[in-house]
């Protein structure tokens, strides 16, 4: 709980902490390798169901048999401590085996994403020096050229029906054959497994993942987590699940509709649930109209995923009048908190019978996905997951510590923080620093924190720009602000604003807008915004442009694409038909 002395610095007052008011059980020590540390979650756990895919169900003590029989094959190999095997997955079972089998024999795994350019792929295959990549098989032609012109010895491709009940194989089998005849295949690979290795210790700073970052703003970089940030991730999330805000139980059944390529994917939709001893039912296929599906026939009880699936399910529910009453949480990421969205989704689900809370979770690649939570339904803002500490700093210095209710940036510290971006160091220093000998990471998003502890985001530090008024004064414009004006207004179904650069020293606005009414005439709905925006917003921050678009270009991350925006404008631009 939070102590009496008020200092007037969130950091040390912590008034967060009175959110918590029940002691959490006693979790294990996240300083051990991954696989070491779901084992010891699960000692009591090995007959219920660990993993469900497409029906087929697979116990914790079957899991863990597949992990050591994974775990001996790659011994056969050759993988030995210190390499990286490179994975390009979809979420499947072998996947998961893949994740802690080669973390069991002392390597690294290094998730790349098969949504990802052949340019890209090449960079992270051949900067982590790969020998071994094992990928899933209708992606075979993509890393095949990726892996041309590096170390690549040997690509392993993995069947997506490879763990599916067998009246299901034959059908993808067959639409599959193809891929089936490409690369090493895993049921080869597997049979090398002869005996059976010792687990080796890890010490608590070793590397266990790289990830990329989703490229919305620049090049992905390879971001490097350790054992222990990956753990402590889930001892956050199951201390702070333990104060009534997610309300996991073991056994309930989570979707894993998140590409385990991206850390939100693998860390909250997977290691996670796992460690807490739920059933995670896999879904390989991302696309929403495919998780509500899973949503409906499972009757899942946990929906973690971006806003696209949550608003799929809400027409999917609309339209065959489903009872959602088993749902008993809903967590989207990788979005900024929109309380107008947030209440219109609950409010229309609350029809069929959802009690569950719609809560938004806040993090970054670098800090292990998740590390700020909404406490509840109600509060509009986010309060730190157990055992993250944040303070709002000055940012030009990062050294002031601002007081209560003052903007400035936003950094957090915690275990979960990455090691750094791989081969990058020069990045590395420019995202994390050292006061009084604990790390920070800076979020580059400007927020407040109130005297209660709750934060709010008020904008992002690398979208900000300046423009000049009319009468040549330069003004900075926060275009989260023009994007929450914009947003309630009823013509509006989704906007984005970006700074494109006028000259050399100032920026124009330009409004991005998908309607509502997609029949609607641009004119008329420029000429309605116009308006209603100079009835709302300063001068300043009125746009310049608007450009009217179907929808909004997404990273492999699900988030909004600003460069891809930026290109849409410029050829609109080119083409005259910027207003």
């Amino acid at each position: 709980m939070n102590n009496d002395v008020k200092t007037g610095y969130p950091s040390i007052d912590k008034p967060w902490e009175n959110f918590y008011t029940k002691e959490a059980p006693a979790t294990p020590d996240p300083n051990c390798s991954m696989y070491e540390f779901l084992q010891k979650c699960n000692y009591n756990s090995m007959a219920n169901t660990a993993l469900n895919y497409y029906g087929k169900k697979i116990t914790y003590d079957e899991l863990f048999k597949n992990i050591n029989r994974t775990a001996n094959a790659l011994h056969a190999i050759g993988v030995k401590q210190g390499d990286i095997v490179s994975v390009c997955p979809l979420n499947t079972p072998e996947f998961i085996y893949l994740l802690y089998a080669i973390n069991k024999v002392g390597a690294t795994s290094n998730w790349i994403g098969l949504t990802s350019p052949v340019s890209d792929l090449h960079t992270q295959l051949t900067s982590t020096k790969t020998r071994i990549i094992f990928t899933v098989n209708i992606a075979y032609d993509q890393i095949s050229a990726a892996a041309k012109n590096s170390e690549v010895e040997k690509i392993i491709t993995v069947p997506i029906e490879y763990s599916m009940p067998i009246h299901l194989k034959p059908i993808l089998s067959y639409k599959n054959r193809k891929n089936n005849k490409q690369g090493t295949p895993w049921k080869e690979f597997i049979k090398q497994a002869s005996y059976t290795i010792p687990t080796r210790s890890f010490k608590a700073d070793e590397a266990a993942i790289i990830e990329y970052t989703g490229g919305s703003t620049g090049v992905p970089k390879g971001v490097v987590l350790s054992n222990t940030a990956i753990n402590t991730h889930y001892i956050d999330f199951f201390i702070t699940n333990y104060n009534d805000i997610f309300n996991f139980e073991a056994t309930d059944r989570m979707i894993s509709g998140v590409p385990f390529f991206l850390v939100f994917g693998m860390c909250a939709c997977c290691h996670a649930p796992l460690c807490h001893g739920m059933e995670l039912v896999l879904a390989p296929d991302p696309s929403p109209n495919v998780g509500v599906k899973i949503i409906q026939k499972y009757k899942i009880n946990h929906v973690m995923a971006g806003r696209l699936l949550i608003e799929e399910l809400l027409k999917a529910t609309q339209k065959g009048k489903w009872n959602l009453s088993y749902i008993k949480s809903i967590m989207y990421g990788g979005e900024e908190t929109n309380k107008v969205w947030e209440n219109s989704i609950r409010n229309e689900l609350k029809k069929y019978h959802l009690n569950a809370p719609i809560l938004n979770s806040y993090g970054m690649s670098e800090s292990s996905a998740g590390v700020l939570t909404a406490p509840d339904d109600d509060t509009d803002g986010l309060i730190p997951c157990a055992g993250v500490v944040v303070k709002i700093v000055n940012p030009e210095n990062h050294c002031d510590e601002y007081s209560y209710d003052k903007e400035g940036e936003l950094c957090v510290s915690t275990n979960q923080i990455m090691m750094g971006y791989f081969n990058h160091p020069a990045d590395t220093q420019a995202v994390i620093f050292e006061n009084n000998g604990v790390r920070w990471l800076k979020t580059h998003d400007l927020a407040t924190i109130s005297r209660d502890g709750i934060i709010k985001i008020t904008g992002r530090i690398k979208r900000i720009y300046s423009k000049l008024t009319d009468d040549g004064i330069q003004v900075r414009v926060y275009p989260m602000r023009i994007e929450e004006t914009l947003i309630r207004n009823e013509l509006v179904q989704e906007c984005a604003v970006l700074g494109i650069k006028d000259d050399l020293f100032a920026y124009r606005s330009v409004a991005y807008i998908v309607l509502t009414d997609q029949n609607m005439r641009s004119n008329d709905a420029k000429e309605m915004l116009q308006a209603y925006c100079k009835s709302n917003l300063p001068e300043s921050h009125w746009p310049d442009e608007y450009v009217f678009v179907k929808s909004f270009p997404v990273t492999r991350a699900g988030k909004v694409d600003y460069r891809a925006l930026e290109e849409i404008y410029k050829n609109c631009e080119n083409a005259g038909q910027a207003s």
